[in-house]
């Protein structure tokens, strides 16, 4: 029995363990052509991410070998694709920037420090099971700050598209603002060639299988390397060094953690969130059960991976996953046959990277981080939840104005005001019935909605806890002070699926003040855990057993009773 435990701890842990000796040869295809196109999109979009991140595009292929691997040992979710990631790109920028000059060899170094450090916060999470606290971020605040997120990385490209230098920021306005005072040194066959390539990867969008933007780079490339693009001010690669990063340890000083653990917690917050809503939509498609703490685990292992392989941050993204599942993926071998695809290209290829424009990177980062903003969600909140659309765009103005990391503090922050704010003030309508039928529907919302005389009847819509305890009595009181001929007030229970000690206490006091009124007091649709809470602590003995109601029908054959008699 020990054995078998210990095995099922071992699986658990290391999922591929479970898929591997059980794979199924039908699946060989699919996951192959995956693997392929993967490592078509991976390629590209990782040096593009790479200078996203202040990076030389070399780290970002390095970030696409071995954490692709590892994550293929630790992950479940088989049609996520694991890798540099836009808006992460940019936090990393930022946050290694405190501690060191750009384009430095130590700048290099502190990136790899907080890929690890971004690693080993995933992984706290997962194993001490905190997965579930990712839950209580909205999506319109994340659609917000995502939002704000891809207008700051189409503004930090505003540079490499026009050929000229922009000092980086964390804040779009002050990118543009910097980009306005060296406009006039613009190259205009820079721009040119960034904006025509813009215009393609929009063209090509619709075809999902299509890898455009390698396409794009390798002709883009042949086309630098015949004119010669670098003599004509078109910034390129330049050179890359060949050969698999080998593994190193990344700087580890106390000072510099503790500058950098700060955007290590905010990376992870949006890693976790994107990845695991990527996961879990997958899972659902095609039926596999996905372990959330299991899945930011693996991402914890990759991360570390890429610190000490000299990498970047990787996490899941929407484009590559979803076309790696439009692909043909069935399994994780399709993201480790995209890391063995790439790794051939370190070794023996680097020398095709030399001429690649930069100018074509950004375009490809700009064409990627578009979707991020979602005017159409905004529009669709406008018309049916007015409040979620303030928190989107409180979310959105937020970054924008305070920068990023202050941004996902904001986005934090008010996600939990907005709980708490929910939590505090339950919605408690005043219900009436529907002539001819047996429903109870909301007075405000059905105006045919028909009540009784001198009886008042409310549906709590939340569990009762000590948050919001006191709001059935706040809403009771004006009530009893409108209704001068009030005998009879109905709780209807069945939004209520919890009862604790403070909220109970409220309700005896409610029960206490009616008796001593003669006003009764009734319930219907009581759940069991909360009649037993009742009955224990001695509200039922002050309102008797005859005021519980199992059913709707019930209450409203009593009802009645009462009406008939006055």
């Amino acid at each position: 029995m020990l054995r078998l435990r210990h095995g099922l701890a071992v699986r658990r842990w290391f999922p591929v363990l479970e898929w591997l000796p059980s794979y199924r040869r039908a699946d060989l295809a699919g996951d192959v052509m995956a693997g392929l196109t993967g490592a078509a999109i991976l390629v590209p979009q990782s040096m593009a991410y790479a200078q996203i991140a202040q990076l030389p595009p070399v780290v970002g292929l390095y970030a696409s070998v071995v954490p692709l691997l590892v994550y293929a040992i630790f992950g479940r979710s088989r049609q996520l694709s694991v890798g540099p990631l836009a808006s992460i790109s940019i936090l990393s920028a930022v946050g290694v920037a405190k501690l060191a000059p750009t384009g430095t060899a130590r700048f290099v170094a502190l990136a790899a420090t907080l890929a690890l450090l971004v690693g080993i916060v995933h992984i706290s999470i997962g194993v001490l099971r905190l997965g579930f606290v990712m839950r209580f971020l909205s999506e319109p605040v994340m659609t917000g700050f995502l939002a704000a997120v891809g207008i700051l990385l189409m503004a930090t490209q505003l540079g490499p598209l026009t050929g000229v230098s922009v000092p980086n920021s964390s804040r779009a306005y002050e990118i543009v603002a910097d980009w306005f005072d060296v406009a006039d040194g613009t190259s205009v066959a820079t721009l040119v060639l960034g904006i025509s390539c813009i215009a393609a990867l929009l063209a090509l969008r619709r075809h999902r299988r299509f890898p455009s933007a390698l396409t794009l780079v390798i002709a883009a490339t042949a086309v630098s390397a015949i004119a010669d693009f670098s003599t004509h001010g078109i910034a390129v690669v330049g050179s890359v060094p060949s050969g698999l990063a080998g593994p190193e340890a990344p700087l580890w000083h106390w000072h510099d953690v503790g500058v950098l653990l700060p955007t290590a917690f905010a990376i992870t917050l949006i890693s976790v969130l994107e990845s695991l809503a990527l996961g879990r939509e997958y899972a659902d498609v095609h039926g596999y059960e996905l372990d959330t703490n299991q899945e930011i685990v693996a991402l914890g292992a990759s991360n570390v991976a890429a610190g000490f392989f000299q990498g970047m941050i990787v996490t899941g993204a929407i484009t590559r996953s979803s076309i790696l599942e439009a692909a043909g993926a069935r399994s994780q071998l399709s993201g480790a046959l995209s890391a063995l695809v790439v790794a051939p290209l370190l070794l023996f290829g680097t020398g095709l990277f030399r001429d690649i424009p930069i100018a074509v990177l950004s375009a490809i980062v700009v064409v990627a981080v578009m979707p991020f903003v979602k005017v159409g969600e905004a529009r669709r909140l406008w018309r049916v939840q007015r409040a979620d659309f303030w928190v989107l765009m409180l979310s959105f103005v937020g970054t924008l104005a305070l920068g990023l990391e202050l941004g996902v503090l904001v986005a934090v922050v008010v996600s939990i005001v907005i709980i708490v704010y929910r939590v505090t003030r339950p919605h408690i309508p005043e219900i009436g019935r529907i002539p001819g039928t047996d429903y109870f529907l909301e007075l405000g919302r059905h105006p045919d909605a028909r009540t009784y005389p001198g009886i008042v009847i409310l549906r709590p819509d939340a569990s009762l806890y000590f948050t919001n305890a006191e709001t059935v009595g706040a809403r009771l009181r004006p009530l009893e002070s409108r209704r001068t001929d009030l005998h009879t007030v109905v709780l209807d229970a069945s939004g209520v699926d919890h009862l604790d000690a403070t909220a109970d206490h409220e309700l005896r006091k409610i029960a206490t003040r009616y008796r001593e009124r003669d006003i009764g007091l009734i319930l219907v649709n009581v759940a069991d855990g909360v009649r037993a809470v009742l009955d224990a602590s001695g509200f039922t003995d002050i309102v008797g057993p005859d005021a519980f109601f199992a059913t709707d029908a019930d209450a409203i054959a009593h009802l009645e009773r009462v009406r008939r008699t006055g």
